[in-house]
Formats: structure tokens, C-alpha cells, sequence
């Protein structure tokens, strides 16, 4: 087992390797999606930007239902 205590080295390579990466928009042709995708995130802090950035990526990303107060 790799996360085996003092067991560092791996004898074999990765069993699964991704040959594309993930498409939010592949099979989800919504409006909503469509509109979540061309949102810019500005007026926040880098960190929070990369965090949303990743979110929308993979489809991860709720908008608000409600403005914040």
C-alpha cells in the first residue's frame, strides 16, 4: 500500500492517466452554466479569485439565489 508507514518509493507507475481534461460545459448546455462560465471574478483578492476560478471550473460553483446584505 502506498500510504504505508516508511513506504516511499512506488514500485509502479500510475494505473489510470487522464488523456483530456474535464469540460463543465461538455454535456451541460443550461443558460445558467453558460452565464457562470463568462462571469469575471474581479473586487476580490487573488486567493479568492483562484478559489472561484477553480470552482467554475469544475463545476463546483453555486451563484448566490440572494444578494449579500
Amino acid at each position: 500500500m502506498s500510504s504505508q508507514k516508511g513506504n516511499v518509493a512506488r514500485s509502479r507507475p500510475q494505473k489510470h492517466q487522464n488523456t483530456f481534461s474535464f469540460k463543465n460545459d461538455k454535456f451541460d448546455k443550461r443558460v445558467q452554466t453558460k452565464k457562470i462560465n463568462a462571469k469575471l471574478h474581479d473586487g476580490v483578492c487573488q486567493r479568492c479569485k483562484e478559489v472561484l476560478e477553480w470552482r467554475v471550473k469544475y463545476s463546483k460553483y453555486k451563484p448566490l439565489t440572494k444578494p449579500k446584505k
